[in-house]
């Protein structure tokens, strides 16, 4: 075999046939997303290369190179690299799809991809919808430009300021690497695919530390550890469940009679019977790589909600408790572990870990789903308990009924109140690379056991950090001007503070006596945090030359999915205000004034950004915080 690591400009010396046995391109918007995030977070580090993956290609007698493994990112990069104007031409063909390879020669003759996709819009899609919908992914997915600290600024590829985008650009042609492997003429290339498409789980980096910590532990540690880090890295399955054998030893019952608490002493009473798998050396998970965690076989029916975050990325907020040093980035987990390993209590370490997971479980929201549209996502916060059959149950976190419920409790007020924080947060910072206002949140429980958090040391704990997030904001944007610092960012105006507004307006109008005197509080009616990233101008920017109106204003802007993006486009501000559903509270109220005044302009947009301005001017009052 022939390796080269080549830069993505190198790449593209040749030509790619994907072949016939290939399946379709399939990337959606949390592979593509992830990439750009990836490529744009490198780039931060111009002296630094960054190594995307593996290409194994054969090279068939007409110089053209068959792809074996890697179509799915080569396709991906062949479409950002048109979308940042680095690549001229197409490079790829196909051996049995003809419209794909059309698809991809007109994409090239085009001016950009925002003029191709508008006439993609007038014709027949249905076979190349999948790299029709990658497209506009790349137009619209937000590219987080944090630094490290956990900040919002939220951008994408086509709204980037152009020395940005240059930069970005300029570093994926030159820094990004691809391990090119080219096979021998005389591979078997239909058994060499089988294999590849067979060959199990990469190895992650999180086995490797796993191993790397089991290393010195002895035979009984081992049993132990291995349990409790499986089942820990099971991060949708309740804790509970994975750690059955201990929920059921009732003579040193681990999570307590009712299922319901910690006890970390009886860790040792863990029978080496009970155990989920025999200990592997580093050299063994090489051989013979494990598979994922992230998927509960032996309850598969239990499986009802998904995490906010992944086991590597949750691994570096528990490591990142022993040195706040430590990014919270677990493409660097290894490096993490390295320089917290000669100070580590293993036993001590795991039991952490195990603590950490129980306060995850029952105090951090997660999501469920009958689909994959986000409109259908809902949040949920639940606790354990034993029911009167003695068996493993959940109910909602804060519930104070004594009474057996079903899966559809209703929320209570204290209940609806965190869950409107946590879900607010993690909208806001979705990114799981990133999550410094999670790393504080369960810092701040672990001080205390796990069946006695109340709920207002939450409430008060969750508003303080918003608070001072706000603050943060202020200070960063502040400027010499007279004007509010939030006024006129257009899509700039960071993504927190439309959630913060959201959030400020439905605490004032859950108030019993509403003291702050909120203009259109009455409009505010209960909702759901989505995953909505794209900032919708009400009067739409193609309006930019009537009555000497600031788009850009604050007043004129809310929170919209992707998809309600692209549909409403340029319609006008009364045709927008018929929407009734699903609405949050800004973007209601702006409808709503729409249809009281019969229309949308210049007055009342400026007129809606000072009661917002007062709002959020009003925030600690809303919160109650002296």
């Amino acid at each position: 075999m022939d390796k080269l690591n080549k830069p993505i400009s190198q790449i593209w010396n040749d030509d790619y046939v994907v072949p016939i046995y290939q399946r379709n391109y399939a990337w959606g918007e949390e592979q593509i997303g992830q990439l750009l995030q990836d490529i744009y977070d490198a780039s931060q580090n111009e002296d630094s290369n960054y190594f995307i993956g593996s290409l194994v290609v054969l090279l068939r007698t007409d110089g053209v190179y068959e792809v074996i493994d890697g179509q799915q990112r080569l396709t991906t990069f062949h479409l950002i690299c048109k979308e940042l104007d680095i690549l001229n031409q197409s490079h790829l063909t196909y051996d049995s799809r003809p419209e794909v390879e059309e698809f991809f020669n007109e994409l090239f003759a085009s001016k950009s991809c925002s003029e191709f996709l508008e006439d993609c819009s007038k014709r027949d899609t249905r076979k190349i919808y999948h790299l029709i919908a990658a497209l506009e992914i790349l137009e619209s997915t937000g590219i987080h430009t944090h630094a490290g600290y956990e900040d919002d600024t939220v951008v994408s590829l086509n709204k980037m300021p152009d020395e940005v985008k240059n930069k970005m650009a300029e570093y994926l042609n030159n820094n990004v690497i691809l391990v090119r492997t080219i096979l021998p003429d005389d591979t078997d290339v239909a058994a060499y695919f089988e294999i590849m498409n067979n060959r199990g789980e990469q190895l992650q980096e999180h086995e490797i530390v796993k191993a790397l910590m089991m290393k010195s532990l002895n035979e009984e540690q081992r049993q132990v550890f291995a349990s409790i880090w499986d089942a820990c890295s099971q991060m949708s399955v309740p804790i509970q469940h994975s750690l059955s054998s201990f929920r059921k030893n009732m003579e040193h019952p681990l999570f307590g009679i009712e299922y319901d608490s910690l006890q970390l002493d009886y860790v040792q009473y863990y029978s080496q019977e009970d155990s989920t798998e025999d200990y592997k050396t580093l050299d063994d998970i090489i051989v013979s790589p494990t598979v994922s965690f992230e998927t509960n076989k032996e309850h598969p029916e239990k499986q009802n909600y998904d995490s906010i975050i992944d086991f590597p990325n949750f691994l570096m907020l528990v490591f990142k408790t022993y040195n706040a040093e430590i990014q919270l980035n677990a493409d660097h987990l290894q490096k993490a572990f390295e320089k917290l390993k000669s100070s580590l209590d293993l036993m001590e370490f795991i039991k952490r870990l195990l603590k950490y997971r129980i306060l995850f479980d029952r105090y951090v929201v997660k999501t469920t789903s009958s689909d994959e549209n986000e409109e259908s996502i809902r949040w949920v916060l639940k606790k354990p308990y034993r029911s009167r059959e003695n068996e493993l149950r959940f109910r909602n976190t804060f519930s104070v009924n004594r009474d057996e419920p079903d899966e559809n409790e209703i929320e209570n007020n204290v209940q609806k109140r965190i869950v409107k924080q946590l879900s607010m947060l993690q909208v806001s910072f979705r990114d799981r690379k990133y999550k410094n206002w999670l790393f504080e949140y369960l810092k701040h429980l672990y001080q205390f056991e796990p069946n006695t958090i109340r709920a207002e040391s939450i409430i008060q704990f969750l508003d303080n950090w918003m608070l001072s997030f706000y603050n943060h904001l202020l200070s960063k944007y502040c400027n010499d001007s007279l004007n509010w610092p939030f006024e006129s960012l257009g899509v700039y105006t960071p993504r927190f503070l439309f959630n913060f507004i959201d959030y400020l307006y439905w605490v004032e109008s859950c108030n019993p006596k509403p003291e702050n005197h909120i203009p259109y509080i009455e409009e505010v009616k209960d909702f759901d945090f989505k995953y909505y990233n794209s900032v919708e101008h009400h009067l739409p920017q193609s309006y930019v030359n009537i009555d000497d109106v600031n788009i850009d204003n604050i007043g004129n802007l809310c929170l919209i999915s992707r998809s309600g993006n692209s549909s409403l486009n340029d319609k006008a501000p009364k045709e927008k205000a018929r929407i009734t559903e699903g609405l949050l509270p800004k973007r209601r109220i702006m409808y709503s004034i729409t249809q009281y005044h019969d229309g949308w302009n210049r007055k009342q947009i400026e007129e809606h950004c000072k009661d917002i301005e007062d709002l959020l001017n009003k925030r600690q009052s809303i919160l109650n915080i002296k």
